[in-house]
């Protein structure tokens, strides 16, 4: 029996003899983390027919509970996959298994080889006290860890150039290329910025960020490195609408991998290409994306209840015949004969998954406020120097439903807690309708709690007059089911102390709710519960959130937060949506870098002269003679790339076929010649970028 979570080869016929030839191998470079595992390593002739993830008749269990029996699944190069199932499913463990961190009982799961793997985990890693650009470019310490190796390498190739250290050598190297150590610094201004940081911040220190935004200092960290798969939980949890909005049209031109946890529907819809949900302890993969999965699923029911039912009427005539004729003695043989089919059938009996009991909540109801719910006339808002927003004039009637729009930073979350009356406008007034009662849903609302009730008391003791089954509803609608209704406040992580401050506020009849990110720590089932539950709620609603297809069908109205200005816009949620996505695409088309991933025009043009600079901008027209002497450089220049992209080569294949053991001066002037070679090779692409950018 081999250790468990180990591959183990236990192969027995001439069909498997390929596969008796794996071994062993290092672990996968595991970005965003500190996992180490063992690794399959396939000839060199069987290379190519390896996924890049394949997980075969994984079994794995948590005491009695059984999470995956015999699953099998693969990652194909270039799938974008999102990982779907309800809350305690084993998406978490998947994952953990996946990198390492984590045993399995019997199976495998097996990983190309030299794979790298990004992970983006919820909790916040830990970082030291860096400035954000600095801890961006660091890649986890990767990138310093593999300077260092290279020169270590080469040092003990010049003395040992065995077949096992030149592979090595060879591994980091192609890890430092592929990281792209040249271009790195341009990268990390595009994906900053892209994920919300303006350039003035590139120098804070990390400790002057609150959790969110270190949580994106952790994405941009984990988009930097390139890995060959991305492991994405819940990446667009921290990110306003802008920020989610460039993620996806990076991730959509991602060259490597993905497997994507995450309860925006609309992000995952246009990311993904496939689906795998964790169903009845298997993994069953699904072509397309969600609508697609949901259509594949219906019909996939349908064959299996047609399976099921005819399974089943089998089983009741063999019993029939059995129970008919068993005792006698001229059916005896035919009675066990169809005893032995009816053990067969049995075996291998379908079983339909189990029905989706849907939770309902409904809001207490409450009593109806005044026509209108609130009156701001000439508000604003300054901490010292700084105005969020001022000269702000607005009337909410009842029964309103506004979402507060902008990018972070403007002041949405600011704006929200100024309606709700727990933080002061700094001028101006705000009038307060009649009978308007506020729950106010804010992301320190967990602090509220007391921490020795347990989830069971803090919700009864908020609605005394609801039934024990009745906060048990609630309860599980927020995922907190079965026993977990009676973990006390202080052991549970803060996603779940937020979830059941959420549950508390909607218990209440509040009939002026104000919500910010309300859905940050719910799974897909519970957003669906609190969706119909506000659909249905008859107060008014004022909410932040960049959860479009949450957000979508709930509001009739949009208040901007922009250049320190509030305006109340005239576009319905899908037209803004439209107008931003649009914005986006534009954005990043004119941008220019990195070739390899969709870059950023104003990071390229760092290097470029001022009269190029200006040119390329549309400042002054460049003549036609500057254009074709442009079109001239870029051929002679694509030309030199394919000269040294060949002699670079031969280089590597001479370094990883060649014997060098007895002459190691030899090989060390070809490791120089390498180096060389390479860093002509990134100026000619610099250049050729450059050079794009001005013809585009």
């Amino acid at each position: 029996m081999p250790e468990h979570g180990v591959p183990h080869q236990d192969y027995a016929d001439e069909k498997q003899k390929a596969d008796a030839d794996l071994q062993y191998f290092h672990r996968p470079l595991h970005f965003g983390g500190h996992a180490r595992r063992k690794q399959w390593r396939k000839p060199t002739e069987f290379y190519t027919l390896i996924p890049m993830l394949h997980i075969r008749s994984l079994t794995k269990s948590f005491g009695a509970k059984l999470l995956f029996e015999n699953s099998e699944v693969h990652l194909g190069e270039h799938t974008k996959v999102a990982l779907i199932g309800p809350n305690g499913a084993g998406k978490s463990t998947l994952i953990k298994m996946i990198l390492g961190e984590d045993h399995w009982d019997t199976g495998d799961i097996v990983l190309r080889k030299h794979l790298k793997i990004g992970h983006l985990a919820q909790e916040l890693p830990k970082f030291e006290n860096r400035t954000i650009f600095e801890e961006a470019i660091r890649l986890d310490g990767r990138r310093e860890e593999l300077i260092q190796a290279k020169k270590d390498m080469e040092a003990t190739l010049a003395s040992d150039a065995s077949e096992e250290n030149l592979d090595v050598y060879s591994q980091i190297v192609e890890e430092l290329d592929a990281v792209d150590e040249h271009t790195l610094p341009s990268r990390a201004e595009r994906i900053l910025e892209g994920i919300g940081f303006e350039k003035k911040d590139f120098t804070r220190s990390l400790e002057e960020l609150s959790g969110g935004w270190l949580m994106r200092v952790a994405l941009a960290r984990i988009l930097l490195m390139q890995p060959d798969l991305l492991i994405l939980d819940e990446p667009t949890n921290h990110l306003d609408l802008e920020s989610v909005l460039w993620l996806e049209e990076f991730l959509k031109n991602y060259r490597g991998s993905i497997i994507l946890v995450s309860h925006d529907r609309t992000f995952v819809n246009r990311l993904v290409d496939a689906v795998w949900e964790i169903d009845q302890r298997k993994i069953n993969p699904y072509k397309g994306n969600l609508d697609s999965y949901v259509i594949q699923k219906q019909e996939r029911l349908k064959v299996m209840e047609a399976q099921y039912a005819g399974q089943q009427a089998r089983v009741a005539e063999i019993r029939a015949f059995v129970d008919r004729f068993g005792a006698k003695a001229t059916k005896a043989r035919q009675a066990q004969s169809r005893l032995k089919q009816l053990e067969k059938i049995e075996a291998e009996m379908i079983e339909l998954p189990d029905s989706q009991s849907h939770v309902q909540f409904s809001f207490p109801p409450c009593t109806p406020s005044g026509k209108e719910v609130l009156t701001i006339k000439n508000a604003g808002m300054r901490f010292g120097e700084k105005t969020v927003f001022s000269k702000f004039d607005w009337i909410l009637q009842r029964g309103s439903r506004v979402a507060i729009v902008g990018v972070n930073g403007a002041g949405k979350t600011t704006l929200l807690k100024a309606l709700s009356q727990s933080l002061p406008f700094s001028e101006g007034s705000i009038k307060v309708g009649h009978q308007v009662q506020i729950g106010y849903y804010s992301q320190l609302q967990a602090e509220t709690l007391d921490l020795e009730h347990t989830i069971f008391e803090e919700l009864e003791l908020t609605a005394p007059t609801l039934t024990i089954s009745q906060i048990r509803g609630v309860a599980g609608a927020f995922l907190f089911s079965g026993d977990a209704v009676n973990k006390k406040i202080k052991v549970l992580s803060g996603g779940e102390k937020a979830r059941v401050a959420l549950a508390k506020l909607l218990l209440l009849p509040n009939n002026f709710l104000l919500l910010d990110e309300p859905t940050n720590h719910l799974d897909s089932d519970s957003r669906e519960v609190l969706l119909q539950a506000l659909m249905n709620y008859p107060g008014t609603l004022c909410l932040v959130s960049h959860d479009r297809d949450f957000v979508a069908p709930l509001v009739d109205q949009l208040l901007e937060v922009q250049d320190q200005r509030i305006t109340p816009l005239v576009l319905t949620y899908e037209e803004y949506l439209s107008k931003k996505v649009q914005e986006t695409k534009l954005r990043m088309k004119s941008s220019q870098g990195n070739p390899k991933q969709g870059n950023m025009k104003s990071v390229t043009q760092n290097a470029l002269s001022e009269k190029e600079v200006n040119e390329s901008d549309g400042n002054s027209k460049p003549s036609n003679n500057q254009r074709r002497y442009w079109e001239k450089e870029l051929k002679k220049i694509e030309a030199e790339i394919q000269v040294l992209d060949q002699k670079q080569a031969v280089i590597n294949q001479r370094l990883s076929e060649e014997d060098f053991s007895s002459n190691p001066a030899q090989l060390n002037e070809l490791i120089q010649e390498q180096t060389a070679n390479q860093s002509l090779l990134d100026q000619k692409m610099n250049r050729w970028e450059e050079l794009g950018v001005l013809l585009s």
